[in-house]
């Protein structure tokens, strides 16, 4: 064959081997997770790209300053892990995470170490960099699956193991405009599960450790009551009962975790409820209690049952990962700021 042909040849071999395509980055840097995740144009993950951060035997979360310490530590690693999904490509936006909610009175250091990161990537790449809050970006991940954002609004529960909100969210320029309509007064769904957990002798956070000791044992678990009023509940009660029987050593660990995890149920029913208020729009669930296998299919079916649209996070996605922004920046690149 001749130079010319075994040119064509060989490019046409590498062109079936690397796609070259746009991508668009997001990064998110919470209490629990270092994340960062590539999308393409059409908000198929290219590369998610995550690390827990480490808690010690016993512990039940990490102080900011520790937060801000393993965030710095694991970005590099992270950017690292993602530079062979880079090649051929070209990022075309950014996002990042830059405070818990978004309200003036929102922050939380942690953030800024993903902030710090985007804007110098953002900055080299000259490419634009948006700003989203950690609850746009985990409600962005529900609607990543969906494939747009039709600017109605929605219902959306945010179960994590700092927050447990009902919210009534309508997309705009900037994101997503929330608004609180209900939730705990007391402790979240999350640190219920995980002090509970951690009382067993579990590790921290103890979401997955719950779930797997609860099975076998839910059918026969019943949740205890839950204090409600006016979109408002409460789990320190049920919390404090439990702990007083875990020291007593009286019931099987995982007998209370399933007696756990129904009394979270009772608890988002009682919510998911007073939401109806809101008229019977769609319900968007994300957050990592939302993980659970139990809670995702009784809510579910509940919603079958009273006739709503049920929409939670692509399983593996409910917990803190960076996908709802790099949802974001592929959605602001491609309709220009608008939404």
């Amino acid at each position: 064959p001749s130079i010319v042909q075994i040119r064509q040849r060989y490019f046409g071999r590498l062109c079936e081997v690397f796609t070259v395509m746009d991508v668009f980055l997001g990064i998110d840097t919470s209490c629990y997770t270092t994340s960062l995740c590539l999308v393409d144009s059409q908000y198929g993950v290219v590369a998610d790209e995550r690390q827990a951060l480490s808690v010690r035997a016993g512990g039940r979360g990490l102080s900011q300053s520790e937060m801000v310490y393993q965030h710095v530590r694991n970005l590099p690693a992270l950017t690292e892990n993602l530079a062979p999904y880079l090649a051929g490509n070209t990022i075309r936006a950014v996002a990042v995470t830059d405070k818990p909610r978004r309200r003036a009175d929102s922050y939380m250091p942690a953030f800024l170490s993903g902030l710090g990161c985007a804007r110098a990537l953002a900055a080299v790449l000259g490419v634009p960099l948006y700003r989203i809050s950690h609850q746009e970006n985990h409600l962005l991940a529900v609607l990543r699956t969906a494939g747009h954002i039709d600017g109605t609004a929605f219902r959306a529960l945010h179960l994590s193991g700092g927050t447990t909100e009902l919210l009534l969210a309508r997309p705009d320029a900037d994101g997503l405009d929330i608004t609180r309509t209900g939730g705990t007064s007391d402790i979240s769904a999350g640190q219920f599960i995980d002090r509970v957990g951690v009382a067993l002798g579990l590790p921290f956070p103890a979401g997955k450790a719950v779930e797997e000791l609860s099975r076998g044992c839910l059918a026969d678990a019943a949740g205890g009551a839950v204090w409600s009023s006016g979109g408002e509940i409460s789990f320190s009660g049920r919390e404090a009962e439990l702990q007083r029987r875990i020291a007593a050593g009286k019931t099987s660990a995982g007998a209370l975790c399933a007696e756990t995890l129904q009394t979270v149920w009772q608890g988002i029913l009682r919510l998911v409820d007073w939401s109806g208020r809101d008229g019977n729009i769609p319900l968007l669930a994300a957050g990592g209690v939302m993980e659970n296998s139990f809670l995702r299919r009784t809510l579910a079916d509940y919603a079958k049952k009273k006739g709503f649209v049920f929409i939670p996070a692509e399983k593996g996605y409910s917990a803190d990962n960076a996908s709802g922004a790099a949802f974001w920046a592929a959605w602001r690149s491609k309709q220009g700021g608008a939404v």
